[in-house]
């Protein structure tokens, strides 16, 4: 198994798992900052747009937290805009559009704020479901091959793809190879090689890349003006490109928990495991359960980070003062393979303090740092 993990790995294919619910950013239908990062994309769409080329479904790609779901948003906005009056200009010569902005305050953009828009429609799983019925899935498929409410475009987003089981995803695919006039379906995937490639042949895909520090910034500055730019610096650099990395590490304390998590560190092979206690107390609490998300993804995301740059035979770019040093110093106490192994059985561990196991999370993270340091020793 952990040959397969490492391929990933190192070819950066893999990424920590962020919770589906990322905390910190506004919801994708309401977002009101403007477009940072992702310019290449937005011009895909545009060229596609002005070029009489426009597909009818559109499969929006890359790691979670990179805002798929927000640019999805966006396309829907445009492309619902054009029939109004609140239709983006075009350039200054008469051609078409220059960017998807649509005024925030505009009636299309607020129906679609409010949900109340009679052409939008966005298949997600409920709340208390863990993927897309087949009832949903033909009710959408209804919905597109209806006429236009509006006499123009009519949209569906599904946010996630990846939540469709086989009789939805099958369900959602004749609307894909019989698509409506001027029906546009925007799906959004963290991983499409899950779904099935009927689904993936029937759209145009459009990968989003990782952000460079700098945006991923500005995401964060954008959310959270009261926060010191040294924190938003540090969330920037955990994210690994993706926004709202940043800004759910920006809203649980990441900083704070980076740093606690180098401290622990910094003996592999006698973790403090009181301290570990303490830790494990403050995150038991009930209204610490996204905090304790945080932390499992960067201790996932700091092992992986340290492989990764092991395998390479790269060096570390410091994230705090000395960071570098403990993690080179953990990956000097063992064999690659053996750290592999323990990195896939901490991430197994963590993942038991939520459903279905629901262990205590001072237990699991007790755990977690055991097995750590057992890692270390055997070095």
């Amino acid at each position: 198994m952990w040959r397969s993990r490492f391929l990933l790995w190192y070819q950066g294919v893999w990424k920590p798992a962020l919770p589906d619910d990322v905390s910190g950013l506004p919801p994708p239908a309401t977002t009101r900052q403007p477009l940072v990062g992702h310019a290449d994309a937005e011009r895909r769409i545009l060229d596609a747009w002005s070029g009489g080329r426009f597909p009818h479904a559109w499969l929006i790609t890359g790691p979670k937290g990179i805002g798929k779901a927000t640019f999805a948003y966006r396309v829907a906005r445009f492309v619902l805009a054009q029939d109004g009056p609140d239709a983006p200009p075009g350039d200054m010569f008469g051609g078409g559009p220059t960017a998807l902005d649509v005024d925030a305050e505009s009636p299309t953009a607020r129906q679609i704020a409010a949900g109340s828009h009679p052409d939008f429609r966005c298949l997600e799983k409920p709340e208390d479901k863990t993927v897309i019925s087949v009832d949903q899935a033909r009710e959408i498929v209804d919905f597109a091959g209806k006429t236009s409410a509006m006499g123009g475009w009519k949209v569906v987003l599904v946010d996630s793809a990846d939540a469709l089981n086989r009789n939805s995803a099958n369900a959602l695919l004749k609307a894909l190879e019989e698509p409506a006039s001027r029906a546009l379906f925007l799906l959004v995937s963290h991983a499409p090689g899950g779904l099935l490639p009927t689904i993936r042949s029937r759209c145009r895909t459009l990968p989003l890349s990782a952000m460079s520090g700098a945006d991923v910034e500005r995401v964060v500055a954008g959310l959270f003006p009261d926060l010191p730019e040294q924190d938003r610096r540090l969330a920037a650099a955990l994210a690994d490109g993706c926004p709202g990395r940043a800004a759910s590490l920006a809203a649980q304390g990441g900083g704070d928990l980076y740093r606690a998590l180098v401290e622990l560190c910094r003996d592999p092979r006698a973790i403090d495991m009181e301290r570990v206690l303490r830790l494990g107390d403050q995150l038991s609490r009930k209204d610490a359960a996204e905090t304790f998300g945080v932390l499992a993804d960067l201790l996932d995301f700091s092992l992986t980070r340290a492989i990764r740059a092991t395998a390479a035979g790269r060096q570390l770019p410091e994230i705090l003062p000395g960071d570098t040093a403990v993690w080179d110093r953990l990956m000097s106490t063992g064999t690659l393979a053996g750290w592999l192994d323990a990195v896939s059985d901490i991430a197994d561990g963590l993942a038991k303090a939520g459903p279905p196991v629901y262990l205590g999370r001072k237990h699991v993270l007790v755990n977690a740092f055991a097995r750590l340091e057992a890692a270390a020793k055997t070095g």
